[in-house]
């Protein structure tokens, strides 16, 4: 029979998805082919993580969780910061508005109206002589068109060796990443973090090889035929901001991922078998110490003569005390007060549910007594 969850499901994937027209072609045909199988596993996979939360309470954040959350939230905003064009290389060709086959010699007149030229620019201007520079500029960046000197090929195909020599600057930030990432989930945050270590690892290699896989595939070509400053591809720029802003969303999620389960709101491990009875056995054991030492203290107490008056005489000046203060008016005054606004339907109501609650303790403490009793009988 159907129920309600299956034709949701059936509507998702062969009415909704096939519609997602607006999706790039591979991933809309991934979705129609595996979507049907995919769903039902996702729901079911939240519906238990769901329910195993449930059944444990929500606890305060642990300290050193605390820690790692403030170390991912700094990294994160320093990583938004990054984002902003202030902190990335000039480029020339959006700061003037020109397109790629400006002339040079315009280019940087229209760059000395708005600022100063520095030696960079000087030696950015001779590099801009081969109209091949300026694609490679555009690619990799104003630093590494200045300062490899030994990427310029004899056979004018040169990309490979600016790459090489970008793939250094490139994976530097992507290992600061990965330090952050491996102290947020280190065995100084305890079981929490290390539980997401190897998905944050994961999560940080990943990027670092899409990221180098796409610039070592990138073709410049295509800005050879820009017209206008909107046709430009800066790559150099693009994946820059793309790059800071994945390490910024990637802190934020690992965050609330370390929040969510540390604080058993989402993914919460039910305590073990093993664990409860080493934690009841532990509570017995203090429990009985405590009670073996009370019994022994009382024993001395009533041994000694001494001790034993200073109890009778302290039982002696309590109880006199005690009613001294309650035949006082005003203290009579303030008892009949709170007995007057007290519910006793309400009172008698919990002390009834208390006492059944203990009656049905003592039946079942009796049950169980007798069914060891019955078993040689029920044996005959």
């Amino acid at each position: 029979m159907f129920n309600v969850r299956a034709i949701i499901l059936l509507v998702i994937s062969y009415v909704v998805i096939p519609r997602l027209t607006f999706l790039p072609k591979n991933i809309h045909t991934i979705l129609i082919v595996f979507g049907p199988f995919l769903i039902p596993k996702v729901l079911d996979w939240i519906n238990v993580a769901r329910a195993t939360s449930r059944s444990v309470p929500i606890r305060p954040t642990p300290p050193r969780v605390k820690n790692a959350l403030n170390l991912l939230f700094v990294s994160a905003i320093v990583c938004l910061g990054l984002t902003f064009s202030r902190f990335a290389p000039d480029n020339v060709f959006l700061q003037t508005h020109s397109h790629i086959r400006t002339e040079t010699t315009v280019l940087f007149a229209r760059l000395r109206h708005l600022r100063d030229l520095t030696p960079d620019d000087d030696a950015l201007r001779a590099k801009f002589a081969s109209p091949h520079n300026k694609l490679l500029y555009l690619a990799y960046g104003p630093d590494t068109l200045l300062n490899c000197v030994w990427c310029s090929a004899a056979d004018g195909n040169d990309q490979q060796n600016f790459f090489l020599y970008t793939l250094p600057k490139l994976a530097t930030p992507h290992i600061v990443q990965l330090g952050v990432l491996g102290l947020a989930t280190s065995s100084l945050v305890g079981a929490e973090g290390s539980r997401f270590r190897t998905h944050a690892t994961i999560a940080g290699i990943l990027m670092l090889v899409v990221e180098a896989w796409y610039m070592g595939t990138y073709d410049i070509t295509p800005n050879k035929r820009a017209r206008t400053v909107q046709d430009i591809d800066a790559a150099h720029w693009r994946v820059r901001f793309l790059r800071y802003m994945a390490f910024a969303l990637v802190d934020a999620a690992l965050g609330f991922v370390l929040w969510a389960t540390s604080t058993n709101r989402w993914l919460a491990e039910p305590v073990s078998i093993a664990e409860r009875l080493e934690t009841s056995t532990r509570l017995a054991e203090e429990t009985y110490h405590k009670m073996q030492a009370l019994g022994l203290l009382t024993n001395s107490v009533n041994r000694d003569s001494a001790l034993r008056g200073v109890r009778e005489e302290y039982w002696t000046t309590e109880g006199r005390f005690m009613a001294e203060t309650v035949q006082d008016g005003k203290v009579t005054e303030q008892i009949n007060h709170v007995i007057g606004k007290m519910d006793f339907v309400a009172l008698e109501g919990r002390v009834g549910e208390v006492t059944d609650g203990i009656l049905k303790a003592i039946d079942s403490l009796g049950t169980a007594q007798c069914v060891p009793a019955s078993s040689p009988d029920e044996a005959s």
